[in-house]
């Protein structure tokens, strides 16, 4: 299904939309359209996947941090 058709307007909320795959109300049809797709962005540290790149980073920052932020010595 492609992204034009995947959504219609939410009948009780004029802000969201419902997704026609899964039936879901949402306000941003970008980010639930890769919901549903198979591509994954798999965590370089763990084996965790996300639909989306930017939960990744969500991830990699707040489960990860130790990599990134260690004293300096």
């Amino acid at each position: 299904m492609s992204y034009q058709e995947m959504f219609e307007p939410s009948v009780d909320n004029p802000v969201l939309w419902k997704c026609r795959s899964c039936g879901k109300e949402v306000s941003n049809r970008w980010h639930h359209f890769h919901s549903h797709t198979s591509q994954r962005s798999l965590c370089p540290y763990c084996t965790a996947s996300y639909s989306r790149i930017d939960t990744l980073r969500n991830h990699i920052r707040g489960k990860h941090q130790d990599l990134f932020f260690r004293p300096l010595n």
